[in-house]
């Protein structure tokens, strides 16, 4: 027994160096109640699951914290008490035994451990109502049988299926003029009786659509078109449960957990005022509701711990209905269809799909861009000592010359980007880094000599508003005062972006501010809207290297440029366009001011 415990502590010590000197994970004798497991964790398959089973051996000690860092081979235990952390260690340490192979687990006492969990305050969405085991096992056998199949000729994200009318996703609608053979089923007839049960008052649907998700599919965050559909949108989930994300224009995001058997109703809010999605992955993190310490009330927590997907099919019942909408919800409405894009409605889409993406990929995104463009750099190699440069639009700071003899202002609305600017100019003495939004630039007209406005244009989500951009250009440069601009062009031929045998498939159209329905497109491929939206597949950064495991995907809004657009733009009275080229994927205007 005695040699056996030396052996232990030995694995226990290699262990402990090993994680020191790879990970950083600092291994203490004295007993704490957090424990590190040195060779399970989410790289090999082990989980809370049989973590519990392990800990039925010992009906007196309290489920522990697991957290699970996503592909990492360790993991952590933490527990109420020391005495709790002790008992599991003198059990189980070099004895208990991964199931799938025999493992034996080793383990070591720790003083910190990860802290990723992220806390949610915000309430449901007012109008959402997710009702658990609406169906029973038997049930959903039934309608499984009925509506699963295998077909891999339809969209990318998933497999489709029609009733009653064919929802287009072109234009997020039906055409009431062209029903479908294939009427809702009459299985379906329950699920009315049954919402009525549960206090539902809804007319009987008269569209649905199934969809068939496997493992790692999902669909962009959206809003069910407001016209053509009535009040109230259904949605029964069968074979997995899944994690549905829920965000609203004002910036508030809400996690639900839609069960397996359960209904998902959307009235009011939820159905009008927010957009829904599901992430294209293969796992969900673990969601928990705890008392809030503070306030006592519930707190959803998005844990460390994560839970694999099966396939999903979901049933999307709608009822159609024609006329204009009367929904009294106005961002998201397309009350008279897609019009054209009034200020205030290009504001709600650039704060939704421009300035609340970049908060949220700031870390990911700076780290894609390391150096200056080599064209950025000609273009400012020479600035004279003493000149004054305004980066509008900085990002990162990657564009800011490692000078002290000019003044250099890296502008940025982001306050990720500009946390990430600040951090890359540190030693640059003569440069500053402001919070601007390049339409109201609150600085002095004529003092620049030198501006950049590189990738920023394109956000602009009308003609207006990227008309007022130049024209802030314009005002600040100073007579003489020299500017390069730079937007994405919509003809990618001739650049590295398409990826060589790869189809474009933008069949996915998201209804988004003011009802307007834009087109997301494929990565990589050539672009064939002006208007659209361009996923940003986040992946988280730990230890300063990026993970190769996508978490989220955001769409951004982007207005792709054609020939000559650009200098149509830049042709204002005061200024003069000097150049004018393609290069690698983005038209480009270097113009002086008169």
């Amino acid at each position: 027994m005695m040699d056996k415990d030396k052996q232990i502590g030995k694995k226990c010590k290699r262990f402990s160096a090993r994680l020191k000197s790879s990970k950083g994970v600092l291994c203490v004798d004295k007993p704490t109640s957090k424990l590190v497991l040195c060779n399970v964790g989410q790289a090999t398959g082990f989980n809370k699951e049989e973590l519990y089973e392990i800990l039925e051996l010992l009906p007196d000690v309290n489920l522990p914290k697991y957290i699970a860092e996503k592909g990492e081979s360790h993991s952590y235990v933490v527990f109420d008490n020391t005495r709790s952390a002790e008992l599991f260690y003198n059990t189980f340490n070099g004895t208990a035994k991964v199931k799938k192979n025999d493992t034996l687990i080793y383990m070591n006492y720790v003083d910190a451990v990860p802290n990723d969990e992220i806390i949610y305050r915000e309430h449901n969405p007012t109008g959402l109502h997710v009702i658990p085991d609406f169906i029973s096992a038997e049930e959903e056998h039934q309608f499984l049988h009925i509506f699963d199949w295998e077909d891999d000729s339809n969209l990318k994200n998933r497999q489709v299926k029609h009733y009653g009318y064919e929802f287009r996703y072109g234009s997020n609608d039906v055409d009431l003029n062209a029903p479908l053979s294939d009427k809702i089923p009459s299985v379906c007839d329950v699920l009315w009786k049954r919402l009525q049960e549960h206090g539902f008052d809804i007319e009987v649907p008269d569209q649905l659509t199934v969809n068939k998700y496997k493992p790692g599919q999902g669909i962009p965050s959206h809003v069910d078109r407001h016209s053509p559909f009535g009040d109230t949108i259904l949605s029964l989930s069968l074979g997995s449960s899944v994690l549905m994300d829920w965000k609203h224009h004002s910036g508030k995001y809400v996690p639900i957990v839609v069960p397996a058997r359960s209904i998902m109703v959307m009235q009011g809010d939820a159905r009008y005022d927010w957009q829904h999605g599901i992430q294209p992955r293969a796992w969900d993190p673990v969601i928990e509701v705890r008392k809030d310490t503070e306030t006592s009330s519930n707190i959803k927590v998005i844990t460390s711990d994560t839970r694999p997907r099966g396939t999903r099919i979901s049933l999307t019942f709608r009822k159609t209905r024609q006329g204009p909408c009367e929904c009294g919800y106005k961002v998201l409405c397309d009350r008279g269809g897609n019009k054209e894009i009034d200020d205030d409605m290009a504001s709600h889409l650039e704060e939704l799909h421009v300035h609340q993406v970049y908060e949220q990929i700031a870390g990911h995104f700076s780290t894609t861009r390391h150096k200056p463009w080599p064209k950025v750099q000609e273009f400012i190699m020479n600035t004279p000592p003493g000149s004054i440069v305004l980066d509008l639009g900085a990002g990162n700071g990657k564009n800011i010359l490692n000078r002290n003899d000019i003044i250099q202002i890296a502008c940025e609305r982001s306050t990720g980007l500009l946390a990430e600017c600040a951090a890359h100019t540190a030693a640059v003495r003569g440069a500053q880094c402001v919070r601007l939004d390049v339409l109201r630039a609150p600085l002095v007209d004529g003092r620049a000599d030198v501006a950049l406005c590189i990738a920023v244009v394109h956000h602009f989500c009308s003609e207006a508003r990227r008309k007022q951009a130049i024209n802030t250009i314009a005002r600040l440069l100073r007579s003489g005062g020299r500017a390069l601009i730079t937007v994405w062009a919509k003809d990618q031929k001739k650049s590295n972006y398409i990826a060589p045998n790869k189809e474009n498939s933008d069949t996915n159209v998201v209804t988004t501010v003011g009802g307007l329905n834009l087109p997301v497109h494929e990565n990589r491929t050539q672009f064939q809207h002006s208007d659209l939206l361009v996923p940003w597949k986040l992946r988280q950064i730990n230890d300063k290297k990026l993970s190769n495991e996508t978490n989220a995907t955001f769409l951004r809004y982007y207005h792709v440029f054609e020939k000559g657009e650009l200098d149509k733009l830049c042709d204002l009275p005061d200024l003069v366009i000097e150049d004018s080229f393609y290069e690698e994927g983005n038209w480009c205007v270097i113009c002086k001011k008169l």
